[in-house]
C-alpha cells in the first residue's frame, strides 16, 4: 500500500515535470521573454533638389518681335527734293540787321522798307520791282508772288505784317514747285533766308508764298537782289 502510493506519488511529479518542457518552449517560441525592439530601417538620404533655371519672360519677346516687325513694315522716308537751279547762300552776319530791326506798326509797306534798307550795308543788295501787298488770315489759303529769277543772282525776301499777324510765314519755290527758301522765325517780320539768301544758277520763274501762322491783317515785302 505504500509502495504504491509512493509510485503515484513519481508518477505525478514526472508528469508535472513532462507538463512544464512543452509549456516553456512554446513561451519560448510564442515570445516569451524581453523582446529586442524592431530595427527601424534608416531613411532614405534626402534629394537635392534641382536647380530651378527662370525662363526669360514671355512678355518681353513678343514686344521685341513686333517692335522688329513694325520696323522692318515702315518704309524709309521719301528723300527731300533738290532744286536744279537753286542753293542756298548762308552769311552769319546777315542776321544782325533783322535781329535788331524794330518795326513802328503802322504803315507795313513803309516798315518793311526799313528793314530791308537797315540789311542793305550788311549784303549789298538793292531792291527788285515794286513793294508787295496782301491781306490774309490764318484761315485763308497761302497767296503767291511770282518773279523772274536770274541766272548767277542772289534774291532777299523781307516781310512785314500788321498788328493784327502774330506769325507771318514766307517761302520760296523755284518753277518745279521745290523749296529753296524759308524763314526761320515766328513772328510778324520774317526774311528769307534769315542768315543768308537763295541763289540762282539758270534763269527761273520762282515763286514767294507768304501765309499766316497765326492772326490775320495786311502785311508787305520786298525782294532785294544783288
Amino acid at each position: 500500500m505504500a509502495h504504491t502510493a509512493r509510485t503515484r506519488t513519481l508518477s505525478l511529479v514526472a508528469l508535472a515535470a513532462a507538463a512544464v518542457v512543452p509549456f516553456a518552449l512554446a513561451t519560448a517560441a510564442c515570445g516569451g521573454g524581453d523582446q529586442q525592439p524592431p530595427v527601424t530601417p534608416p531613411a532614405p538620404p534626402a534629394s537635392t533638389p534641382a536647380p530651378v533655371v527662370e525662363a526669360p519672360s514671355a512678355s518681353a519677346a513678343p514686344v521685341e518681335t513686333a517692335t522688329a516687325s513694325a520696323s522692318a513694315a515702315t518704309p524709309p522716308p521719301p528723300p527731300v527734293p533738290t532744286s536744279a537751279v537753286a542753293t542756298v547762300k548762308t552769311d552769319a552776319s546777315w542776321a544782325g540787321c533783322h535781329q535788331s530791326y524794330k518795326a513802328k506798326k503802322g504803315d507795313v509797306s513803309r516798315d518793311v522798307a526799313a528793314m530791308a534798307d537797315g540789311c542793305k550795308a550788311a549784303t549789298k543788295l538793292r531792291p527788285q520791282g515794286k513793294t508787295l501787298t496782301g491781306k490774309q488770315a490764318d484761315q485763308d489759303p497761302p497767296q503767291s508772288f511770282p518773279f523772274e529769277a536770274k541766272a548767277n543772282h542772289c534774291y532777299r525776301v523781307y516781310a512785314q505784317a500788321s498788328e493784327g499777324i502774330k506769325d507771318l510765314d514766307v517761302v520760296v519755290k523755284d518753277s518745279a514747285q521745290i523749296l529753296v527758301g524759308q524763314d526761320s522765325t515766328d513772328d510778324p517780320s520774317p526774311v528769307v533766308q534769315e542768315d543768308g539768301a537763295v541763289c540762282f544758277s539758270k534763269d527761273d520763274k520762282a515763286t514767294v508764298i507768304v501765309s499766316v501762322g497765326m492772326g490775320k491783317g495786311n502785311y508787305a515785302l520786298q525782294i532785294w537782289s544783288d
